[in-house]
């Protein structure tokens, strides 16, 4: 499906400067509207790696072509993904808590003239089938990684409850494990991670649209918990999809659960074998994938820094000491791995190294003009002591002459008081 703005280019210029000025400009979703305006401008800014993803993978295995399937895109923000399958002629419903980024979503895909997609504010967190309906996709992008520990597993839920077909979870996971937590019996495993400040405001945490709507911590799960919750909440299979591929962060892949139902093993009716297929609930093997310092301490769930030559700021600079993915099951690969991680180490301490030695001249420059302020501040020195030298001189005079002066007056003095005819000078 072609779009058709049924705006001129100077109007929609003009209503999206007038959606940015009151609800804040476009941040990550870049959106062509039509007679080459976008949302952003005519660049990629990432998102739309993430959207052509999830178009591949549901165009390939949903059950039905895509204009004839019914999604839902949970903590849709500004709405690409969701615009995306509309443009392929889908229904679809997008559901935001925030405001603005909803009014930057709704005007696109008003723009677009996309009749088959609206989009809902209300917390993702309670998305049930009374509220939406019945969906053959859903879609869980970028949002698993800012809900709390209970809420995880009740937003499964919820998805599986108003799934038909395939539910896409595309998110962040713990690679090492801290905390275990319990649910309908279950242990799972994982790590928390700060959201917002404990006095943060409601104001203040609706403003930041990158993070949770309003709980201070998320919780990432273990990837062996992260499926077995899937699982558990209604999903018949879960599998990961490496193919096609996404920009990968280390820690966040696109898991696909599909609803189904269990058949019986026929060739080998033996009772009870598969009544416990889920993972081991902790991870087994420590991942090698690992970061040197700490960005965003307010909120460590952000993407950290890599490291840039062309940067100045030292302080933030990341350096990624492997890239190992846990797949990577034998030691050759394993050691490939680290090799290569290590390889761009030497790299960029290379890098670093080159910097050091371009500061040298400007260090040799900065020591230069300290001797010559030293040298300055020791001749003020000298100048003050002679100054106050002079004046302690001066002083001294001054005093003197003062003595003497009221000697005179007192000898004129008493020379007053004395009978006119004994008065002499001299």
């Amino acid at each position: 499906m072609t779009p058709q703005p049924s705006l001129s280019r100077d109007e929609l210029i003009r209503r999206r400067d007038a959606v940015a000025a009151e609800h804040g400009a476009w941040v990550g979703h870049n959106i062509h509207l039509g007679h080459g305006v976008y949302t952003i401008d005519a660049r990629v800014v990432g998102a739309e790696n993430t959207a052509k993803h999830l178009l591949d993978v549901v165009g390939s295995i949903a059950r039905k072509p895509l204009d004839r399937l019914r999604i839902l895109d949970l903590g849709c923000s500004e709405g690409l993904y969701a615009i995306e399958f509309g443009l392929h002629g889908a229904e679809v419903v997008g559901v935001e808590g925030r405001a603005a980024p909803l009014a930057r979503a709704r005007f696109a895909a008003e723009a677009l003239g996309l009749s088959r997609v609206r989009f809902e504010q209300g917390d993702a967190r309670e998305a049930t089938e009374a509220l939406y309906g019945r969906f053959d996709v859903i879609l869980n992008c970028g949002l698993v990684y800012h809900l709390d520990a209970g809420d995880v597993f009740r937003v499964f839920e919820n998805m599986a409850g108003m799934c038909d077909d395939l539910a896409i979870v595309e998110t962040h996971y713990a690679q090492t494990v801290t905390e275990r937590f319990e649910y309908r019996g279950q242990e799972y495993f994982g790590v928390s991670r700060r959201e917002h400040e404990d006095g943060a405001d409601l104001t203040v945490r609706e403003k930041r649209e990158w993070a949770s709507l309003d709980n201070a911590y998320s919780f990432w799960l273990s990837k062996p918990s992260l499926v077995n919750a899937l699982a558990r909440s209604g999903f018949a299979t879960v599998t990961e999809c490496l193919y096609p591929a996404i920009l990968s962060y280390g820690d966040r892949e696109t898991f696909i659960a599909r609803k189904g139902e269990a058949r019986p093993l026929r060739a080998v009716p033996l009772p009870g074998i598969f009544e416990d297929r889920f993972l081991p609930p902790v991870e087994t093997r420590r991942p090698l994938a690992s970061w040197v310092g700490q960005d965003h301490v307010d909120n460590p769930a952000t993407t950290p820094k890599y490291f840039d030559t062309t940067s100045r700021d030292l302080d933030t600079m990341r350096i990624r000491l492997d890239a190992v993915d846990q797949r990577f099951d034998t030691v050759e690969e394993r050691l490939n791995g680290v090799a290569g991680g290590l390889a761009a180490v030497e790299s960029r301490m290379q890098a670093l190294e080159r910097r050091l030695d371009e500061s040298v001249p400007e260090l040799g420059r900065l020591s230069r003009e300290t001797e010559r302020l030293a040298a300055y501040s020791e001749s003020l020195q000298e100048s003050m002591n002679a100054w106050l030298k002079g004046i302690w001189t001066a002083l001294n005079t001054t005093t003197s002459e003062m003595g003497r002066t009221r000697e005179e007056i007192e000898r004129v003095r008493a020379l007053q008081r004395r009978p006119w005819f004994m008065r002499r000078s001299g």
